[in-house]
């Protein structure tokens, strides 16, 4: 009898559990179903995907499958995104790094983090959260999951004209494209264009053959006549063949009609025009110039203007010519005018507010200064009247320990000052030179000091309270800088800036700012009346050391003790010293060093930087 009682149990038992399992397993199926439905939808019916991605999400929850829970959430979160609901998609991403997730799920929930700051236009964070979604990305070796993370670095970086990234990751991207030829042709569009705009034209050409030929597969009209307006442009300005050039520009322009493209129109009609002009059929230029006009604005109206001009000039019909002629001045100085205006107004803003913000924080400095001294002082007299009888010894070490502790904090805060009284001179200098420059209606000089200074002093305001900036900052900065002062001197040096392939300029930092006056010390005084200077940059690696050496065949240190006595007295270079003793003394794992050697020939800089 107790045999056959377990035998029924036994049986029950085994039911049971098969049924759970095959329910278990049936629910399964649906979310994955569920989730592939959400996916379908998402570009077709936004309402339907999200109904289908909460069905995935409630039953995933059901069976407490924090995977499948976090698989949901991340197709939610770009239903979300697709909709505009940056608040909430960003909430639920936040949910899923909370939770210990498999390498892909957390690689895919950075990269929809980043999505999010690339909607919003915060192109800079958006960058740093793409690169770190790629990095573990990368781990898992999944390259349907990259592709997507690469391609939008590359489309970030072309946005901020930073074509030499660009390539590199579109570059990363096209390769992980195989497995989807649309994705492919959406990389070598953007490929097309970065290379087009390197004058990399041997691979622009086999780029874009590749990526016609995928458009007509695909029948993509929108990509279709961005390659044919490119090839337009190419065959009417590099590869000279006018009637290509007329041939491809007709061939977009048709395209973009049937797409209904208004806006890109006017750049269509204008191109088409310019190569008739170029190729000497003026009458027939100025047709397509003619239609090229209605909506025209700012500089493509400026282009038009010229064109008609040029194919007035080649009619012989001067009066026309000179009509048009005296319209492109007139817009020409208008749009000079108001960009200097509104770049000066900007730049005076930024001024005014950082003085006042500088000003605020020295008082602020000088009171915890201050502060910090009334409080240890009274300390000090406390522990020395209760103690000093009973505790001589234990008090003298005590306040010793005091003196130190008080002194550093001295120091510290008083870096700060130095720090932040550098900004305002620069930028005064700044505003200076531009007010010079405008005054005597140099508009090409104004123009071209506004736009280096404008990013040597974002960097500055941007980058003076960080510890450290990447080499690709540093780079900039000092390209600003040295491209500011050849205009200042007539183009007296040249200059070189590399870096080494070890050197990943994204990634590898050094001291913030610490090259400029060491640039600046070679430019105003090593390659004074010098009439053929030269100043040499380069950052390379050894090891774990990143090393910057800048070289210039200047005079050298000829007077020492004068030198001395300069370079003693400079600010900057005191601020460097404080700046890296300060480094050494606090970070365990950092060493800094500077290396001078002069000569008669010029002057060698060494910055080494270890990281431990």
């Amino acid at each position: 009898m107790k045999i056959l009682v377990y035998i029924l149990f036994t049986g029950v038992f085994l039911i049971t559990f098969s049924i759970q399992a095959q329910t278990s397993f049936d629910k399964l199926k649906e979310i994955e179903y569920n989730i592939v439905k959400s996916k379908e939808f998402m570009y077709k019916n936004v309402d339907s995907s999200l109904f289908y991605i909460e069905k995935a999400l409630s039953l995933s929850q059901s069976i407490q499958n924090d995977t499948l829970i976090a698989k949901s959430n991340l197709q939610k979160s770009s239903v979300l995104i697709t909709k505009g609901g940056f608040l909430k998609a960003d909430s639920i991403l936040q949910k899923n790094l909370s939770k210990a997730l498999p390498k892909h799920l957390e690689g895919q929930t950075w990269h929809n983090l980043g999505t999010i700051q690339y909607y919003k236009q915060d192109f800079k964070k958006a960058l740093s959260i793409y690169l770190k979604a790629a990095k573990i990305l990368e781990e898992t070796k999944n390259s349907k999951q990259l592709v997507g993370t690469y391609t939008n670095i590359g489309s970030i970086n072309a946005s901020l004209r930073n074509f030499e990234n660009a390539q590199k990751y579109l570059e990363r991207a096209l390769p992980l494209s195989d497995f989807n030829e649309n994705i492919r042709l959406q990389i070598l569009v953007n490929l097309c264009t970065i290379y087009y705009e390197q004058k990399l034209f041997k691979k622009y050409l086999s780029s874009v053959k590749e990526a016609e030929n995928l458009a007509k597969k695909y029948k993509s009209k929108s990509s279709l006549s961005v390659i044919y307006s490119n090839l337009s442009n190419y065959y009417s300005t590099y590869d000279i063949d006018y009637q290509a050039s007329i041939s491809y520009g007709k061939k977009a322009l048709q395209l973009k009609k049937e797409l209904n493209s208004v806006k890109s129109l006017n750049i269509t009609y204008n191109n088409i025009g310019n190569a008739y002009l170029k190729n000497k059929e003026y009458k027939k230029a100025i047709q397509y110039l003619d239609s090229a006009m209605p909506g025209s604005k700012g500089v493509l109206r400026s282009y038009i203007y010229n064109n008609l001009k040029d194919s007035y000039v080649g009619l012989n019909d001067y009066k026309k010519a000179i009509y048009y002629a005296d319209l492109k001045d007139k817009l020409k100085d208008s749009i000079t005018e108001t960009k200097q205006k509104e770049k000066v107004a900007e730049l005076t803003e930024k001024y005014e507010s950082e003085k006042k913000q500088q000003r605020i924080d020295i008082l602020d400095a000088k009171n915890e200064i201050q502060a910090l001294t009334i409080s240890q002082q009274k300390y000090v007299l406390i522990a020395i009247s209760v103690f000093i009888v009973l505790f001589a010894i234990l008090g003298y070490f005590g306040f010793n320990n005091y003196k130190t502790k008080q002194q550093l904090d001295t120091l510290l805060l008083e870096q700060r000052l130095r720090k932040i009284q550098l900004n305002p001179h620069f930028l005064f200098n700044a505003l200076q030179s531009i007010q010079n420059f405008i005054y005597q209606n140099d508009k090409e000089k104004s123009g071209s000091y506004l736009a280096s200074y404008s990013k040597l002093i974002r960097l500055i305001l941007e980058k003076s309270d960080d510890d450290f900036i990447t080499v690709a900052d540093d780079k900039l900065a000092l390209q600003s800088y040295l491209d500011l002062q050849q205009l200042n001197l007539n183009n007296a040096f040249s200059y070189t800036i590399d870096s080494t392939e070890d050197i990943e300029e994204d990634f590898d930092t050094l001291p913030s700012l610490i090259t400029q006056p060491f640039v600046e010390n070679a430019v105003l005084h090593g390659l004074k009346n010098n009439t053929d200077g030269k100043i040499n940059i380069e950052y390379y690696k050894e090891n774990t050391t990143l090393f910057v050496s800048i070289v210039d065949n200047g005079k050298g240190y000829q007077n020492k003790k004068e030198d001395e006595k300069r370079l003693h007295k400079s600010m900057s270079m005191n601020i460097i010293n404080e700046q890296l003793k300060n480094l050494n003394r606090t970070l365990k794992n950092f060493d800094g060093n500077i290396a001078v050697e002069s000569s008669e020939t010029g002057t060698k800089v060494i910055l080494s930087f270890t990281t431990l």
